[in-house]
């Protein structure tokens, strides 16, 4: 049976989540949910703001006593969300070494030492050099970056579309398909998050499109996730993203445990 599963949540321990992780348990239950995932970040950049803000000594003693106040009714994943992890591999090893993680998603928060965020960024920057530095930096963290799970690929589109107009993937086929091409290769997968559907005018992360490139180039690593930074977006749009995979061609979706992948039947 299909798990009714969302891998990519935010808690307290995130700098931009308010939630605390037995809040998001219970919305995951109110939601129908078996399985999560607490992906909360590691913004390794020195210019995030702030950039030591993960604790993963905290983090764990929180999940561990979530782990037994949900036992039974939900599962609970030790996930992490780890920004521009190919520009720092010195400051992952240590982080990931040290805790036993069931799921690791890799991010491009950066381009070069801009964050694509918020309504200033977008005024200011245009369209193809904000895409191209995207899938550049893209590029290079599916090539050497240390993750299970690309997050939102073509994240600038949820943000920029209000300024920009529609995003469009043809535009960009070619770096999209070396990024899927260097995913597959290494094993790793992709996920559909459904924060873009929160927005207007905008699809889920990634666009439709590039999931029939990954199914058409041999891909078969899936997760779905919310990206929920509060207990409403919980689950939000899960149903939808099944459609969408299936359409796409997709055959599998995946869980992890100690990072070690399970492939469930669409």
């Amino acid at each position: 049976m299909l798990p009714r599963a969302d891998y990519h949540m935010h808690s307290e321990f995130s700098p931009d989540a308010r939630s605390t992780m037995e809040n998001m348990g219970a919305r995951a239950l109110a939601q129908g949910l078996e399985e999560i995932a607490f992906t909360d970040h590691l913004d390794i950049h020195p210019l995030d703001n702030p950039s030591d803000f993960y604790r993963p000594d905290a983090y764990f003693a929180e999940l561990a006593r979530c782990q037994k106040v949900f036992a039974g009714r939900l599962t609970i994943r030790a996930g992490i969300e780890i920004g521009e992890s190919h520009r720092y591999p010195e400051r992952v090893r240590p982080v990931l070494g040290a805790h036993r993680y069931d799921f690791v998603l890799g991010s491009v928060h950066w381009i070069g030492d801009e964050m694509p965020f918020g309504n200033q960024y977008f005024a200011t920057h245009e369209k193809h050099p904000t895409f191209a530095g995207y899938f550049g930096e893209m590029v290079e963290m599916a090539a050497s970056g240390e993750f299970d799970v690309v997050a939102h690929l073509d994240m600038p589109k949820r943000e920029g579309t209000a300024v920009w107009g529609p995003f469009d993937p043809r535009a960009y086929g070619d770096e999209i398909r070396q990024i899927l091409r260097r995913l597959i290769d290494r094993g790793k997968g992709i996920e559909i998050n459904t924060s873009g559907w929160r927005r207007p005018n905008v699809e889920c992360c990634p666009d439709p499109l590039i999931l029939a490139w990954y199914h058409e180039l041999g891909g078969e690593v899936l997760t779905i996730g919310s990206d929920a930074h509060g207990p409403e977006h919980v689950a939000l749009f899960r149903e939808r993203a099944l459609d969408v995979a299936r359409a796409a061609g997709l055959r599998w979706l995946t869980t992890f445990t100690e990072r070690r992948a399970t492939q469930h039947p669409l």
